[in-house]
């Protein structure tokens, strides 16, 4: 727009002819109609604010627009008269002074956001100077060109100050090579196809209102003006979409690879939400930055909190002698704390050399020797956790803007990240740890129930050795009687010295500790009843209790741990036991094992004291229990039915009162597997 309205300026003070030097004034008018919102609408975009204010940059383009249709009317600039030495001066009509009012509204408002930014702390260094490098730059210009307007009201102040606006741009141009205030391909670009557009929408009305201005008075008279004005309103509307379809294409084509690359940085920005390992999760950062925008190498450090120092956590192409850590009193950390933004080598090294400061030659001395060409700080919460340092990119080009706003978006989701994976870590351990303690509880729980069930077995025990040991007694003294070895005696001697081992070995084995990972192997159920029933059988005789097994078939195979199906059998059983000697003082205990297609189901059937259905659904409970003080955990039923459940088995209870209580443990039944897939296992 400013370069449109600098055209027709020239034009205007070059025209010879009134009549020429007055449509050159409202063609400049449609120049600077448009400077306002334009440049309202740039420094928008250059702070990041557009999305804030689309309805006033849309009323303002609007308004724009309204007054280019008024351009060449008389209430817009009614006359041209001498002025202060000039031979052609514009005259404002009163839409003029609605349109200076409107200029400089939106002027004053850029200029002071502009302001505002240049003394925001939390930006860096290198930002602060590109704001202020336009805030320059806008000063100057509308400064400059300010001093065209008191004429046009007759106030005598001739415009001297107008080589400030060439100033304007050419400050612009500086930042813009100097610090990376845009990229300047695409500044050209868009600056071409601007022209391009323009050139075609504001030329044929220009050419149609000069070359046939005759044809056009002969055809409409003293209306003459209004076709060009019309066909200029027409291409003026048509126009901006034209350069915005032509501008996204070549932008397309010359930003292709840039605009892959910041849509897969964008992808793993949401990626990074489901990857819970911490190593896993640098490491895929580090790949998608190498490989989607082409860097010669990337490093990720992490901070170690127990170290207190960042370590080398990931990496891709890393040279040889990368640091393996950085200091957390290291320059580069104070300076990443202290600016919260990105740091490029060749920015900083242009920042140090018009400061001379020279504690930043340490700093450049560390991102030499880190060999960074730009560094991404993680921030979570003001806490830094993660530093990237990146290469040279492989392609030759700058980082732009537009890269470090996509990797500052991917630093704040990585940090997010990071923090996730760590407490995520943190509660697996955590979870693994206490794991290990209830295993270790349940196995001292298991233990414990054992020795109670050993000390309830403990009088009958005794009794049952009791026996042979008289009968070893008895032979013993007739031996010593005697004068000659009786063979007999000593056969009847060795009998009972093998019951007495076999009763003392099957107590020991009942009553060892667990162990600490029970393994399973194929075994046969009928043979671990019968096994326990022989443990049982005289110390519930000794109770007037007696023990039918009945079984169909010879042998009923399972997978699973023989010592731990034995305890939860007996556990069984002396519960039936001690059902029935409340209300009888003899009883049965039935143990009846069958099968089905997919289970093996094991019955204990007794005619006891049965259980109330108000605490059925409790006798599973930890620690709860219906027996008297001191004859009882509460924990044989709540064992059995963790050590059933572990088997991939359920216990079931049918009870009565009065009647007696049948529990029913099932278990998978065991499949046979052929040799070839038992060799292979």
């Amino acid at each position: 727009s400013i370069t449109f309205w600098s055209g027709a300026y020239f034009l205007w003070q070059t025209a010879q002819n009134p009549t020429r030097a007055l449509l050159y004034v409202r063609l400049l008018s449609i120049g600077s109609v448009f400077i306002p919102s334009m440049f309202l609408y740039f420094i928008l975009s250059f702070l990041h604010k557009q999305k804030n204010y689309q309805k006033l940059i849309a009323s303002s383009l609007g308004l724009s627009v309204c007054f280019t249709l008024f351009s060449f009317t008389r209430a817009f600039i009614p006359m041209i008269e001498p002025k202060l030495g000039f031979r052609f001066w514009p005259v404002a009509g009163f839409l003029y002074s609605v349109f200076l009012c409107f200029f400089f509204a939106c002027i004053s408002f850029a200029v002071y956001l502009l302001a505002r930014a240049s003394r925001d702390k939390t930006q860096s260094e290198y930002r602060l100077r590109q704001i202020r490098y336009v805030l320059m730059a806008s000063l100057v210009g509308f400064i400059g060109g300010s001093t065209n307007y008191p004429l046009w009201y007759n106030v005598l102040i001739p415009p001297v100050l107008n080589f400030f606006v060439g100033l304007h741009v050419l400050i612009l141009a500086y930042a813009i090579i100097k610090y990376r205030l845009l990229d300047i391909r695409v500044a050209i670009t868009r600056t071409m196809i601007f022209v391009t557009v323009y050139a075609f929408v504001l030329g044929i009305p220009f050419i149609l209102a000069t070359s046939g201005k005759a044809w056009l008075i002969k055809t409409y008279g003293v209306l003459w003006w209004l076709s060009p004005l019309v066909l200029m309103a027409f291409l003026g509307t048509t126009g901006p979409f034209v350069y915005l379809f032509l501008k996204n294409r070549a932008e397309a084509i010359l930003l292709r690879k840039q605009r892959k690359y910041q849509a897969a940085l964008k992808q793993a920005s949401v990626d990074l939400t489901r990857i819970r390992n911490l190593q896993n999760l640098l490491d895929f950062i580090a790949r998608t930055l190498s490989d989607s925008v082409q860097i010669t190498h990337t490093a990720i450090y992490f901070f170690d909190a127990k170290k207190n120092e960042f370590i080398l956590q990931s990496g891709v192409n890393l040279p040889p002698k990368q640091p393996q850590s950085i200091a957390i009193d290291s320059p580069l950390v104070s300076y990443l704390n202290q600016s919260h933004d990105a740091l490029v080598l060749n920015e900083f090294k242009r920042i140090e050399e018009e400061s001379g400061n020279k504690s930043y030659r340490k700093l450049e001395n560390v991102l030499n020797g880190l060999s960074a060409d730009m560094v991404i700080p993680c921030f979570l919460e003001n806490k830094l956790l993660d530093i990237f340092i990146l290469g040279e990119k492989i392609s030759g080009q700058i980082y732009s803007q537009e890269d470090i706003d996509h990797f500052l978006v991917l630093a704040q989701e990585t940090a997010l990240a990071t923090e996730n994976a760590q407490l995520y870590e943190k509660i697996e351990n955590e979870v693994k740890e206490r794991t290990q303690e209830l295993v270790e509880t349940q196995k001292q729980l298991v233990h414990a129930e054992k020795l109670a069930t050993v000390g309830t077995l403990a009088g009958g025990v005794a009794h049952e050795i009791n026996n042979p040991l008289a009968a070893i007694m008895t032979n013993v003294q007739m031996l010593l009687a005697g004068d000659e070895l009786d063979r007999e005696s000593l056969e009847m001697i060795e009998e009972a010295t093998k019951r007495c081992k076999t009763i003392v070995q099957k107590l020991m084995t009942f009553s060892q500790k667990p162990m600490a990972n029970t393994m399973m192997y194929q075994i046969d159920l009928l043979d671990v009843i019968r096994h326990t029933v022989d443990f049982l059988k005289f110390q519930l005789e000794q109770e007037n209790i007696t023990l039918e097994v009945k079984a169909d078939k010879k042998s009923y195979p399972a997978r699973a741990n023989h010592d731990e199906l034995g305890q939860v059998v007996t556990n069984i059983v002396l519960n039936a036991k001690d059902a029935i000697k409340q209300i009888k003082k003899s009883g049965t205990v039935y143990i009846t094992i069958s099968e089905n297609e997919t289970q093996t189901m094991i019955s204990i059937k007794d005619e006891g004291t049965g259980i109330p259905k108000t605490i059925l659904n409790r006798i599973f409970d930890p620690f709860y229990t219906t027996k008297e003080v001191g004859k009882g955990l509460g924990l044989g039923l709540s064992i059995s039915q963790t050590i059933i459940e572990k088997h991939k088995g359920k216990i079931l209870v049918e009870s009565q009162v009065d009647k007696g209580s049948t529990f029913i443990i099932q278990l998978p039944k065991f499949k046979q597997q052929s040799k070839n897939s038992e060799a292979l296992k």
